[in-house]
């Protein structure tokens, strides 16, 4: 028991430090001050609370970059997009 607790402390700790650090895109967007995937996912959740996000892409707007998650509201089953200013994190009409 205390062998195995020994050999899965190492591996746990190494899983978490790598699902913090982000994907390089996401490191490249949060030193230039920018809104993350996980940061306009959040946004929009404090918007919709009871709401299943299906997907969030980043695509590209007139001069920056626009977060586009698509949600699925409590109680139904019809999808909504949300856009996400990527500078500011201010939701798009």
């Amino acid at each position: 028991m205390k062998r195995s607790l020994i050999f899965l402390l190492p591996v746990l700790l190494a899983t978490s430090f790598l699902q913090a650090a982000g994907t390089p895109r996401e490191n490249r967007r949060l030193a230039e001050g920018k809104i993350t995937k996980n940061q306009a996912q959040h946004l929009v959740l404090k918007k919709f609370p009871d709401a299943t996000i299906k997907s969030c892409v980043l695509t590209n707007g007139h001069e920056h970059g626009i977060w586009v998650v698509t949600l699925i509201q409590a109680g139904s089953q019809k999808t909504t997009e949300v856009s996400v200013d990527g500078n500011s994190g201010k939701l798009l009409p």
